[in-house]
């Protein structure tokens, strides 16, 4: 192993990441949930979705514009629509696969969408938490156009615009799709390195 690389248990990583979201104004149950999304992404083989990811939420462009309360802009028994309040979306998605579930679990399905938050991290960890709960989930992301779909010379698609969870006897099974090579925060994490990347 590279000597500059350093080894932390799940719960040194934990520690860490709680204090550094807490540092920079998330309280204690939004750290939780930052960190353990991170942690989950490390632990799956995603180094660049890991502890590293949460450097790029002080470095968003929307970090330092306000945030609100989440809530409610329209409901039904089995749907619900959220004003993300400019939240970042790890925060937002967590709450919003919340819900989902609560109202599939209830009524046997649920759709819930929301809006003006940013950068939600893995679609797999929400779809797999649907799972987990013995439901069929389904997750969509609207993105910036960043890739070309096949054929064509102009970015038309987002980098990882859908993902599918549902339960099964060994757990659940995920499908996360990438639409290209590397995704964003892939590409973030090897500028933020220093590392050289080749698309063909």
């Amino acid at each position: 192993m590279p000597s500059d690389r350093i080894r932390l248990s799940v719960a040194e990583a934990r520690e860490h990441a709680e204090r550094a979201m807490r540092g920079i104004g998330y309280d204690a149950e939004e750290a939780c949930i930052l960190a353990d999304h991170a942690i989950d992404a490390a632990l799956c083989g995603y180094e660049y979705s890991g502890l590293a990811k949460l450097l790029n939420i002080p470095e968003h462009r929307r970090f330092k514009q306000p945030r609100r309360t989440m809530r409610v802009l329209r409901e039904t028994e089995v749907s619900v629509l959220y004003d993300g309040g400019n939240n970042v979306g790890m925060l937002v998605m967590y709450r919003a696969a919340r819900a989902a579930i609560a109202k599939a679990a209830t009524h046997g399905f649920a759709i819930v969408g929301v809006s003006d938050s940013w950068m939600s991290g893995r679609s797999a960890y929400y779809v797999e938490m649907i799972a987990k709960a013995d439901l069929i989930g389904f997750h969509t992301a609207a993105s910036g156009r960043a890739v070309a779909p096949p054929g064509g010379r102009r970015p038309a698609l987002g980098t990882n615009p859908i993902a599918f969870g549902m339960p099964s006897a060994r757990g659940p099974i995920v499908f996360d799709m990438g639409t290209s090579a590397f995704m964003g925060t892939d590409l973030s994490y090897r500028e933020r390195m220093g590392q050289r990347y080749r698309t063909g």
